[in-house]
């Protein structure tokens, strides 16, 4: 059904048309040649993209006198935190105001970290309990339900620390809340993969034995689909040819670093068992993961992802930018300036990795525009201050404009105890997985992004 047809005219060119060889398939970017490939087509025949929703979280809070502006509208200042996004103003909306309210402890007490992340794309206050789990149906798997079928994949979990789902980790909450952001069902969270290769290997590979094998041959799923590509390339024109080579070349540039992360030799850690396949340095695995969101959404295998960059609560140091305490230990710093100023070189740190993958949406073309036109990216947490366990006025980003739902490159004030449902069900709406009224504590959709 999805087999490219080498003697069909270009005009029925499938927007699933998937190239295919031995134990490889590989989708494709949004041609010219696409015109009616389930997307809405512009006046003048060309396809516009289709909407993909993208939602990272982050632990512990922020700095938050070096996070958010001052001023508001579109002249917002750059903070210290937000200067990665210099280049990229103009893209990203900078969101204050917007709360959480059921991460509150309501009478449960400790556990603000796991109820942030259970919290963080449910809005349901989560069971306290080690066994019993129960929180909600999270955003991103309500718009897989609605706009999934569209897509090989409906939705990708990622993220960079394997956590477990049993057990009690955070004063008596299960260890489930604090490992997922993601939530098929208010008893089964989405597990998230952490591994590059498995990643890699759910998006273009139709069998696992098959992706290995290739993998350990560095053999790339570019030569098991050399026929199919080649007999494509011929048959398009210079443009949707251009695509193809930026698309390829972006494939192959990813399968390099994943087979150089798996012939790196393992770090020595007395007692630490590293799991296999990830890579030993923080940044080339946040690159990576952020890397195959990219290429998921330009291939449009799915159009809806999440990636928790760490787990709740998460103690990890960052040697990366000369930080040696634990994370969740520098987050209690009870105003002490130099643990705050570990917390600002996290919180920036991160913020360059998330603004290097919106500037790579930004540069893949999409449809009449780009990636990120045609996306809703969150960057954000469901807790502002880790010492002060706040769930109020949360640091929050969306890059992308929607399709036009979104008019980026200011900084938007919402009115005290303005939930953060609503945002999410004004998200929904834009990627057209519609017919949600309610979400969470919603109490209505956000408006005026689109101003």
């Amino acid at each position: 059904m999805f087999n490219l047809n080498r003697h069909a005219p270009l005009s029925s060119l499938s927007r699933r048309t998937l190239l295919r060889g031995a134990g490889a398939a590989l989708a494709l970017p949004l041609l010219d040649a696409m015109p009616l490939a389930g997307t809405a087509e512009a006046a003048d025949g060309a396809a516009k993209g289709p909407i993909r929703l993208g939602f990272t979280f982050f632990p512990n809070g922020c700095n938050t006198d070096r996070w958010f502006p001052k001023t508001e509208g579109a002249g917002w200042e750059l903070t210290p935190t937000l200067e990665p996004l210099k280049a990229l103003r103009g893209d990203v909306t900078v969101l204050s105001g917007l709360d959480q309210h059921n991460a509150q402890s309501l009478g449960d007490g400790g556990g603000d970290h796991a109820r942030n992340a259970a919290t963080y794309l449910t809005g349901v206050h989560p069971l306290k309990s080690s066994s019993d789990i129960r929180a909600g149906r999270s955003v991103d798997q309500v718009a897989a339900d609605r706009i999934g079928s569209q897509t090989r994949l409906p939705s990708l979990e990622l993220g960079i620390d394997r956590g477990r789902n049993a057990g009690s980790c955070d004063s008596g909450y299960s260890c489930a809340y604090s490992n997922n952001i993601s939530w098929r069902s208010p008893s089964q969270p989405t597990s998230k993969e952490i591994n590059p290769k498995l990643a890699f290997q759910r998006l273009f590979g139709s069998g696992g034995d098959a992706v290995e094998r290739r993998l350990a041959d560095r053999k790339s799923v570019l030569d098991l689909v050399a026929d199919d590509a080649a007999s494509l390339t011929k048959r398009v024109g210079t443009t949707d040819r251009r695509k193809l080579d930026e698309y390829f070349t972006s494939v192959r540039d990813v399968e390099r670093r994943i087979e150089r992360t798996l012939s790196a030799p393992p770090i020595e850690a007395p007692e630490i068992e590293l799991p296999s396949g990830v890579p030993n340095e923080l940044n080339e695995h946040l690159r990576l993961m952020y890397d195959l969101q990219a290429l998921a959404f330009q291939a449009d295998v799915t159009r809806v992802t999440t990636f928790m960059v760490a787990s709740a609560g998460s103690n990890r140091n960052y040697p990366e930018v000369d930080v040696k305490d634990g994370h969740h230990h520098l987050s209690h710093h009870q105003s002490n300036e130099r643990k705050l100023e570990q917390i600002a070189r996290i919180d920036r740190f991160l913020m360059e990795h998330f603004a290097r993958f919106v500037q790579k949406l930004k540069e893949t073309p999409d449809g009449e525009g780009n990636l990120l036109d045609n996306s809703l990216i969150l960057y954000g947490s469901a807790i502002r201050d880790g010492n002060r366990h706040s769930h109020a006025d949360l640091p929050l980003i969306l890059a992308g404009r929607g399709g036009g739902a979104v008019k980026p490159g200011q900084h938007r004030r919402f009115g005290d105890g303005t939930p953060l449902n609503n945002l999410f069900l004004t998200m929904l709406d834009a990627a057209g997985a519609t017919g949600v009224e309610e979400f969470g504590d919603s109490t209505g959709r956000v408006t005026g992004l689109d101003a």
